[in-house]
């Protein structure tokens, strides 16, 4: 299989870019299929890894997730034009395309740029509305679930993200190195992870686990909702969840503030 170099400096603003045989017939030999892959890094604008972001064949609706040194490889692809998107919570998305050849190993380098979100000055007021407009303080009138409001993060002040999970009940943050998992309590299960209505990472992956810490930083949470055994999750989170899982955890971050 051939290794093909190509290096992507893309800098992105807002987007960038079974047969029945006629009788008597032979059956002739079957073909192998012959795949290409993508591999590549994907970096900030200082060059530096971005872990964990998302790499998303277009067409198929398929993908893998980078690793920690945001190095990641895409097998089984076919040799044409292929349209591809990386994504990442808090950096602007990159779209391309690419014309991959017949059994050949395309290596890329991605750039993505980081949002940098000025946040308006929200009166007291103001600080429920976004959450009310999404069906939050409705949900916990109900009961399912645990909720952390905004108040109670003020309170908390958390450094990390996953220290405003620790008084939940049936949440353990799991920290073993420098990996870590937010678990049941019988440490059998992973939670998946929802932030401002996107699903992150993939419970039980070997590159990517659902910590909030790496997607959200203690000071930009905003609210949280905790789903056991996905008891009450609203019907419109369930095709972003798994329900043989611990459940969902919705995170809710002050990007909000700004819509």
């Amino acid at each position: 299989m051939r290794v093909l170099g190509m290096r992507l400096a893309v800098f992105a603003a807002a987007a960038c870019f079974d047969v029945s045989l006629p009788a008597g017939a032979q059956e002739q030999p079957v073909k192998p299929v012959i795949s290409s892959a993508l591999t590549g890094i994907v970096i900030d604008t200082l060059g530096d890894p971005v872990p964990f972001a998302q790499i998303i064949v277009v067409d198929a609706g398929d993908g893998t997730f980078a690793g920690e040194d945001g190095r990641f490889r895409v097998d089984g692809l076919r040799s044409a034009k292929t349209h591809f998107a990386v994504r990442r919570i808090g950096f602007s998305p990159v779209y391309f395309d690419i014309d991959l050849p017949v059994a050949a190993v395309v290596d890329v380098r991605v750039r993505l740029r980081q949002i940098v979100r000025i946040l308006p000055t929200v009166e007291v007021s103001d600080v429920r509305a976004p959450l009310r407009k999404e069906g939050f303080y409705s949900r916990m009138a109900v009961g399912h679930g645990h909720f952390v409001t905004p108040e109670m993060i003020e309170a908390i002040r958390p450094i990390r993200a996953t220290d405003a999970l620790a008084s939940i009940p049936n949440v353990v943050v799991d920290r073993r190195g420098s990996r870590t998992r937010v678990v049941g309590a019988s440490q059998r299960c992973e939670y998946a992870l929802i932030v401002d209505k996107i699903r992150v990472g993939q419970p039980g992956s070997r590159i990517r686990t659902t910590t909030p810490d790496d997607a959200v930083s203690g000071t930009d949470l905003y609210a949280i909702e905790v789903y056991p055994r996905n008891r009450g999750l609203p019907a419109h989170f369930l095709g972003l969840t798994d329900e043989e899982g611990c459940g969902t955890i919705v995170i809710w971050t002050k990007g909000m503030l700004s819509r």
